[in-house]
């Protein structure tokens, strides 16, 4: 197994923010979050590894409150040293010792997320501590397809420890005493469907804490660990406006950025009006190109019909992705927004939820994926969507490999995990035609297995890169 280690991201400043794991997890429990705070605000983050994680349940058995918080408080008090400014963040049994930590030393922010200050059934019961003596580990429960595809590349455990719940109950007892010692500027999120603690616990914290500034967030969100759920985009936003609205820190990340949409188009002359006419009205889109892959029928006369819309053609039919890269290649725009030509039902506000995430420095990749049957039921075609906003810097990331006609989607995927910690996705209502359906049932499906093939080949390269690359495959989707 490979070793966990904490995430340690420096910046050229002063400030920090401090993020607390979760008991069985590891620093991995933040998902997507220690990245997006470094970069969006130019600040370092930490997650340290707390004593008996990252390696195996059994090293848990003798880890007391004690060990947890004395290592906690060695950390930052190594940081105050440093004359740092501190926002502390956690995530579970981490929320409730960032709320300890909080009351004890001059932060100027702090952050908890599914702290279980009140515990559900059966964890409430008096006594079910002591069955400790006879079951150490307790197997966890299943979990959703889509948080164990985002969970790949994370640690934690797969058991509970008993010794945990003797813990929270320790943290509380000292919440109860301390909470009032909270001055600095706060967040609480929760969520009504947590499965280890009661929802009530965030008006508890919140009505509890000695601060005048408090912010909450009550989330419909299945997983306790909500930054591995299909809402994280907006738990993520949530604790990013959290530190912009305070103005904790200044270097703040408000430089404007450029978005170009680019759409490839071949022989779409009957639906191509459609998607522009929502690219037009979508207010973040500065720049719109299309580039002709050599269609023969009135593409051109119809794009010419909207005002400020950069038509390209290809000579001859290169596919998809080159195309992609032509349009890229004619523009300085920091952001691009990729579509089909032959959507159905697109709008503008689609179009901005799948921009914002990005422009709002969220994500480096955000997919919209389609409400088609097909992409419904198949997780890992619906991520190969065409609609999707990205970094420049993520594009030029992508080998020339994978710019090649329909494995560009499956490559930006990889990119994305290999080198900036993964990408967001939503599904909308909105779809696309079959091809059996555009071009007749066996050109349909000669297209289609052409495009299967080159997803394949996508995700075989992928695989072999992984192999020859082990660090580099990390997963955040």
């Amino acid at each position: 197994m490979e070793k966990i280690k904490s995430i340690e991201l420096s910046a050229d400043s002063n400030t920090e923010i401090f993020l607390i794991h979760g008991y069985t997890g590891s620093p991995t429990d933040f998902h997507q979050l220690p990245y997006i705070l470094n970069k969006k605000f130019n600040t370092n983050v930490r997650v340290i590894l707390l004593p008996g994680h990252g390696t195996k349940i059994e090293d848990l058995d003798s880890v007391t409150y004690d060990d947890f918080l004395m290592h906690l408080t060695t950390e930052i008090e190594k940081d105050i040293r440093k004359g740092r400014e501190i926002i502390l963040g956690g995530v579970s049994m981490g929320g409730l010792f960032s709320l300890i930590l909080a009351s004890r030393y001059p932060v100027k922010g702090v952050f908890n997320v599914s702290s279980p200050y009140l515990l559900k059934f059966p964890f409430n019961i008096l006594g079910l501590v002591k069955l400790h003596k006879y079951k150490k580990y307790w197997k966890k429960a299943s979990i959703s397809h889509i948080e164990k595809e985002m969970r790949k590349g994370a640690f934690s455990y797969k058991y509970m420890h008993m010794n945990g719940l003797n813990i929270v109950r320790q943290l509380r007892n000292e919440l109860k005493k301390s909470m009032q010692k909270i001055k600095c500027p706060i967040l609480t999120i929760y969520s009504t469907n947590d499965r280890i603690g009661r929802p009530e616990s965030l008006r508890v914290i919140q009505n509890n804490v000695g601060s005048t500034v408090k912010y909450e967030k009550m989330f419909s969100i299945k997983p306790h660990n909500v930054f591995f759920s299909d809402g994280n985009s907006e738990v993520n936003d949530q604790i990013l406006r959290f530190v912009e609205d305070r103005d904790i820190f200044h270097n703040l990340a408000k430089q404007p950025k450029k978005v170009a949409a680019i759409i490839p188009s071949y022989n779409e002359a009957d639906r191509i009006g459609a998607v522009l006419e929502a690219v037009t009205a979508a207010p973040s889109i500065d720049e719109i190109i299309v580039v002709d892959d050599g269609s023969t029928d009135d593409t051109e006369k119809v794009i010419k019909k909207f005002k400020g819309v950069r038509y390209m053609r290809n000579k001859t039919n290169l596919g998809k992705a080159s195309s992609m890269d032509i349009g890229v290649l004619s523009t300085n725009a920091d952001i691009f927004f990729f579509c089909d030509a032959d959507l159905i039902n697109l709008t503008p506000e689609i179009i901005q939820q799948i921009i914002s995430p990005v422009t709002g420095g969220l994500f480096s990749m955000f997919i919209g994926l389609r409400g088609n049957l097909m992409q419904k039921a198949v997780h890992l075609i619906a991520v190969n969507s065409g609609e999707r906003a990205l970094t420049r810097e993520l594009w030029e990331k992508l080998p020339d490999y994978f710019k090649y006609r329909y494995r560009v989607e499956a490559g930006l995927n990889y990119c994305s995990r290999k080198y900036f910690n993964g990408f967001g996705f939503k599904t909308f209502n909105y779809s696309q035609p079959i091809k059996e359906k555009k071009y007749g049932f066996v050109r349909g499906t000669v297209l289609r297995w052409g495009m299967n093939v080159d997803m394949l080949y996508a995700y075989l390269r992928e695989n072999i890169d992984c192999f020859l690359d082990k660090g580099g495959c990390k997963s955040g989707d």
